[in-house]
């Protein structure tokens, strides 16, 4: 179902919402974790709760599609043509947020069984690294977004809530196996060509980033 151009600037503005309460909340933990502003167990577990909830809420908006059953489910695909979104969004290396949905489900929206048997250590949640995630799948999105479907100030008001880093030339994580790393510097950016800008680090050749190294 296609949705018009005014359906389209009005969702906009929850959308909004809902990367600023992922952010807000991220940025809220990550100062508590590191102690510049501890945060007492109630407001820590709220928090952590309503972070979990905006998380899954974009994982679906992102990486889910329009389905004829349910009209009223928005997704990113709805701001495009047929197929663009889809392809756009393999440029993005999502496989911290695989399981989230049913996370999120078990461990907060619903009281199950399944919780009695995780493990102390499986509970604790990578905020910063699904922050980062999904803040990389905003970045293509603005990229290719028209802005006559979004409301005004969107992508200035976003940038203000987002991690900084988001905000630099180019962005690129390794796999989740390996540690998180942020790339904002000249030697990466000459390293990749004009249509690389999506690519991931993993992507880079090996002296490239020791160059990268260097340069620090």
């Amino acid at each position: 179902m296609r949705h018009e151009p005014d359906e389209l600037r009005a969702l906009s503005e929850d959308l909004l919402y809902e990367a600023q309460m992922l952010f807000g909340t991220a940025d809220r933990l990550r100062r508590h974790v590191h102690e510049i502003e501890p945060l007492p167990v109630d407001l820590l577990d709220s928090c952590l709760e309503s972070f979990a909830i905006h998380a899954r809420l974009l994982d679906q908006f992102f990486w889910k599609d329009p389905k004829p059953g349910f009209p009223d489910d928005a997704f990113a695909a709805d701001y495009f043509p047929a197929g663009e979104w889809a392809k756009t969004r393999t440029n993005v290396q999502r496989s911290k947020l695989d399981g989230i949905s049913k996370r999120t489900g078990h461990e907060i929206a619903h009281l199950s069984y399944k919780r009695i048997h995780i493990a102390a250590e499986a509970r604790e949640w990578e905020f910063d690294v699904i922050a980062g995630v999904i803040g990389y799948a905003f970045r293509l999105f603005l990229a290719d977004v028209s802005s006559d479907l979004l409301t005004d100030g969107f992508e200035s008001q976003l940038r203000q809530t987002w991690p900084t880093y988001l905000n630099f030339p180019y962005v690129g994580g390794f796999p989740p196996d390996q540690p998180a790393i942020t790339v904002a510097s000249e030697a990466v950016a000459r390293a990749l060509p004009a249509s690389g800008v999506r690519r991931t680090l993993a992507a880079l050749d090996v002296p490239a980033l020791a160059n990268w190294r260097a340069a620090l």
